[in-house]
Formats: C-alpha cells, structure tokens, sequence
C-alpha cells in the first residue's frame, strides 16, 4: 500500500464515533458521552477550561520562584510517609541534566510510588518554590509519558468522571494527529464578526497545542465569539416567537390596580410600584409577557408576583406558582391564600406530599407548587401565567414544562440572587429585566462574621445571647447526616437541645412533621431551628435575629447571601456567623451585603459553566466564552445577530 493511501486509512472523520480512536473502548465512550463528546470533533473541541502562563525552565532558579513553571528531568528518588489522621504523602525527587533537583509531592496517593521507576524521565508542571536550598512544585502535574510539551502556557480541561487527564490528553493528541482536517468547515459567521475567520486546523490546534498565550487567546476569542452566535440566535427565535403567538391580555385600570394593591397586607415600596406598573404594562398586551424579575434577598418579590398574578384571576383564569422546596410552596400557599380570603380565588397547593385533587375550570384558581407542578398528570385549565420563583432551582427545559401547560401563557422568573448583566444576556436574553434595588422599610441589610472552627463556643455563646434577649435563631448544616457526621444536622441537633429549646427541619422529615416544628418555631414555643438548606429560601420569621451557618465552606456564595437574608425581617437588626475554614466565598460574603457585587464575585470565582448550571438550561455548555471578561463581546455579537435576523424578516 502506498504511504498516502496508509495515511488515509488511518484518518479519522469528524463525524467518526469518539469509540474509534485506540484506548477508547465502550466504557470510556461511555463516560465521554457523559459530557457530550462522542465523535471525534467533539473531542477536538473539548476546550481547556483555564489556561495560565508558563516558563520553559531547563532547571530550578531563584528568579523564578512563585511562577508556574515547567521542568524535565529523570526520577532520583520516591519517598512515602504517613502523617497524622492515616493520611499519606509520596515525595518524588526529580533532577535536572545539570544535576539540580525539584521535588514534588502528593497526598493521599501511595500508589504512586510503583508509578515513578527511578531513572524515568518526565515533565513537571507546578508553582515553583524554596525551601531553604530545596526546589518543590506545589500543585504538581506529572505529564504523561507520551506528552510532548511545548509552548508557554498551562492548559487545564474540566474533570471527566472516570477518565484520567493522562488518558484524556492522551486521546486528544491522537484526534489531532489523526483527524481528517479537510473534512471540517466552519460555519460563515454574521456580518461584522468576519475579522475572527481563521482556518479550522489552526484555530483548533491552538486551543490545545499553542506556542504561546497570544496565540491561545485569538483561538479562544474565535470560539467565544461562535458560541455567543449560537446563544444569541437561540434567544432571538425564542423572543420573536414569543411575539408572533397571540396571547390572553389582561389591562389593568386605575380601579382594577387600586383593588390589587388593597389585597396586598404591605406597604409597597417605590421600588415595588414601578416594578408592578411594568409588569401590569407587560400583561396587557399584544404578545406573551416574558419578565425576570430579580431583586436582592428581602427586596419583596413575592409581593410583586401576587400583585402580577392578580391581574389574570381578576378574568377567572389560572396561575400557577413553582416553587423550588416544599417548605417554600407551603409558606407562599399559606399566607397568600389569608391575603386572598372573601375574593373568590381558589388558592390550593401541589406538591408531592398533597393528595392528588382535579383542578376545576370554574373560577379564577392560583395553584402554588414544586416540581408536582410539572407532572404529565396535572391538568391546568385555563393556565394564563405561570411565576417560577428562584428560577436558579429550575433548567429551561423544567420552565417550559409548566408553560407548555397552558395556551402561550405570559412568563414571570424571579430571582433573589441577581444575575450579572453578562450572564443576564446570555441566560435571558429572550426576557425583559425589571429590577428590585431597595429593601422594604424596616428591612436592613444583615452582617455576616466569620467564626474559624476552632472558636465554635464563640457561635453558641452568641446564639445564647441573641436568646436571652427574645430572639430566634437558625443554625444550618450541610447535610442531614447520622449520630456522630461533623456538619450535619443530627449532630449538631443533639448537641445545643441541651442548652436550649431547640427544633430541627430537613427534607427527609414527613411534610406534617416539618410544618409543626417551623410552626413551634414561629410561635416561640422553639428558640433554635437546626436545619439543612430547606430553610435557604422563603422562610419568614421576623423575630429571628441570628443564623448560623456550620461549615459555611461548603456552601456557595448564592446560598451563604439566601440564608442571611433569613434574619433581620423584623424590628430588631439580624447578624450571621459564618463557622469554618475562611474560603474565598465565605470571605465575599463577608466582604459585601450587596447581592449584585456577590453575583459578580461569584461568577468570577466559580465560572460560567457552573454558574449558568448549563444542563439544565438548554443552552450549549460555554468552553471558550468567557461572561467575565467578555461582556464587549457579547454585545457586539448580540448586534450582529439581531441585526442579521432582521435582514432575514
């Protein structure tokens, strides 16, 4: 056989299944399959999720301590040893052609010893430093075997359960080898975008084998702008759909909002009025009302949507509430249903632990609910509105479920951890934005202070304060947990009911069960509520003034700002202790009462792909855009893609 027929023979088609490259058998494309890639140019375009500079060292020197660096050299030496706890640490010493040495080390991996025969040479990628006249790289990476490293920059791709970085690496080179490159055409992009077109082969080799982070960084911005495309698109069919289907208009007059407002036991806010006022613009007409309504913790959004939901049971028709806990369901279902009482408007409750009831065509019907709602089963008549409160909770995929209930009924999303403009575009840019800036009167903004674990007395002495002077307190954990789990609920239960009058709430507690003891707790008959993170959104007790968070370090920051937002309701000002190690989150919200600076920090720290909880959403995962740094990006694209949809009207 020829050469260039043997060369064609071992090429692989873009379209080829993943399975087809050598090492990946079912199980492994089984796992690939698991983040999306299965065929060869979804494997090509498996982006590294961070990249950061790096120097090319021949040896350790001084001048380069505190850099990421990179060094070659042959295994001298394998240590192990056990520290305190039966944790482990293998220690390999490396030297270097001029007979310099590095060490780096590794905990809880002792069978790593057997994987660095001495005399083997590798390449090891770390942050060098000294220790006295000792090299070490801290957070080493041994490359593998087959790796031929080049160029000045680190990659790092996303974790794929089951698979290996060695392994993915290792398949990646050959996809790049072996890939049929003429076979792959990228799509034209939209007038204005032009100036990013390079060749596929070179634009994907940069991604994973650059020379340098320039190079990486115009491949990055290339694909950035690719997938905004793709987003935007998706957004600008939704929204023009939206405004082609006819819909059920609902005019609210002065006489119709001065009754609405009537039903409303609140003192609206400024904030509040105007909010109403666009949503009520948005209801009357002529197409689908599309709204995210984002507010801070305690900003009285829910106020806001009965307010909305008002309007459409004013004509006899159906609003269904999807609520993301039972808890919340159940509180919103309780005090609305006492707001509406002598109206007429049958107020009713699903949820998985209701007994299942046929709903009614007959009369205006508010339908408050969690993911019950959803069921195939459940037949909504006349379903005009639906409000979704803390949208973070539900995917797309889940919202539609409900909307495809009724016939194109208008859409409320609400959410109390505000969303950064950025990704307010990419997520919802088939929405209208409308904003809740200000606290009710008499609601302040509640300080968080951090309590390292070893000064735990320091919290239950304040939780023993904040009693004696006739406040409640929340103290909530990570995780049920059993008798004797450190951050979980049961434990810590047991350990303060000795001390004071004390409940505790989680989801694995029967719905009856749950209610009476937040019930108790409401009442005062309890002082102290232990709970997991059921209590995170919706529960309204004006009397608490405390909530302490075990293990706050393993909470994100949405989640730390939800459950500050639990005291302080009332009269008196609230504080939250933040108990355990001093992470990044922990020390943003400490840092900040404001949500929107949190919704910043919080995307910069975690990224956009966990953020935006991409598989639920419906939209693509983002690999290459990057909603932090570009914001200029995204506008620009979304101009060009509105612009290029209206060419086409």
């Amino acid at each position: 056989m020829a050469r260039s027929d043997a060369s064609a023979a071992l090429a692989l088609g873009p379209q080829d299944p993943v399975g087809t490259i050598p090492g990946i058998g079912p199980a492994s494309a089984g796992r690939l399959a698991a983040v999306g890639i299965r065929t060869v140019l979804d494997l090509v375009s498996f982006f590294p999720r961070r990249y950061r500079p790096l120097r090319d060292l021949a040896a350790p020197e001084e001048a380069a301590v505190g850099e990421l660096v990179r060094l070659c050299g042959a295994v001298h030496a394998v240590r192990s040893a056990w520290l305190p706890g039966g944790r482990a640490m293998t220690t390999v010493v490396f030297a270097c052609d001029d007979g310099s040495r590095f060490e780096a080390m590794f905990f809880n991996q002792p069978w790593l010893k057997k994987n660095y025969p001495v005399g083997q040479r590798r390449s090891v990628e770390g942050v060098l430093q000294a220790k006295g006249r000792r090299f070490l790289l801290q957070q080493a990476k041994v490359l593998p075997l087959t790796a031929a490293p080049r160029g000045e920059v680190q990659l790092r791709y996303a974790d794929v359960d089951g698979v290996s970085g060695a392994r993915l690496q290792q398949w990646l080179a050959t996809a790049l080898q072996r890939i049929d490159w003429a076979a792959i055409a990228l799509p034209p992009l939209p007038a204005g975008l032009e100036e990013h077109a390079h060749t596929a082969p070179e634009l994907l080799r940069a991604m994973h084998r650059p020379a340098d982070l320039a190079e990486h960084e115009r491949a990055r911005r290339h694909f950035a702008v690719r997938e905004a495309v793709q987003l935007f698109t998706a957004v600008e069919k939704a929204r023009r759909a939206r405004a082609e289907r006819p819909c059920a208009a609902y005019p609210v007059d002065a006489a119709l909002a001065a009754r609405i407002t009537a039903r409303i036991p609140l003192q609206l806010t400024a904030d509040q009025q105007q909010a109403l006022a666009a949503i009520w613009g948005k209801l009357a007409g002529p197409s689908a009302m599309g709204v995210l309504l984002q507010g801070d913790v305690g900003a009285g959004k829910t106020a806001v949507a009965v307010g909305a939901a008002l309007a459409v049971l004013a004509k006899g028709d159906t609003v269904a509430f999807l609520a993301p806990t039972e808890l919340l369901a159940e509180q919103h279902h309780q005090n609305v249903r006492r707001w509406l009482q002598g109206t007429g408007v049958h107020v009713t409750l699903r949820t998985a632990a209701t007994k299942a009831e046929s709903l009614s065509a007959q009369g205006p019907r508010l339908v408050f609910g969690t993911h019950a709602l959803l069921s195939g089963e459940l037949d909504l008549p006349r379903l005009r509105l639906v409000v979704v409160d803390e949208q973070h909770r539900f995917g797309v995929a889940q919202r539609m479920q409900l909307v495809h209930k009724g016939d194109n009924p208008h859409v409320l999303v609400m959410t109390a951890t505000p969303i950064p403009r950025t990704l307010a575009l990419a997520l919802f840019g088939d929405l209208d934005v409308v904003t809740l800036r200000h606290r009710p009167p008499g609601r302040s903004s509640v300080r968080a202070v951090h309590v390292p674990t070893t000064d735990w007395p320091r919290a239950v002495r304040s939780i023993a304060r904040a009693v004696r002077r006739g406040g409640r307190v929340f103290v909530v954990c990570p995780a049920v947990g059993e008798e004797g789990e450190k951050g979980g609920v049961v434990r810590v239960h047991e350990a303060l009911a000795g001390r004071f009058r004390c409940g505790l709430v989680h989801g694995r507690l029967p719905t009856a069960e749950r209610q009476r003891v937040l019930q108790c707790f409401r009442d005062g008959v309890l002082d102290v509520l232990v709970g997991t993170t059921v209590l995170e959104v919706g529960v309204d007790v004006p009397d608490a003034t405390l909530v302490v968070v075990v293990a706050a370090d393993r909470f994100g920051i949405a989640t730390l700002h939800q459950l500050r937002g639990r005291v302080g309701r009332g009269r008196r000002r609230g504080l939250c202790l933040l108990c355990g190690p001093k992470s990044a989150r922990v020390a943003a919200v400490c840092r900040t009462t404001d949500g929107f600076e949190l919704a910043e920090a919080d995307l910069a720290l975690r990224g956009s792909g966990e953020l935006l909880g991409t598989q639920q959403s419906g939209f693509a995962d983002l690999r290459a855009l990057d909603p932090v740094d570009d914001l200029e990006l995204l506008l620009r694209v979304r101009k060009a893609v509105a612009d290029a949809a209206e060419a086409q009207r």
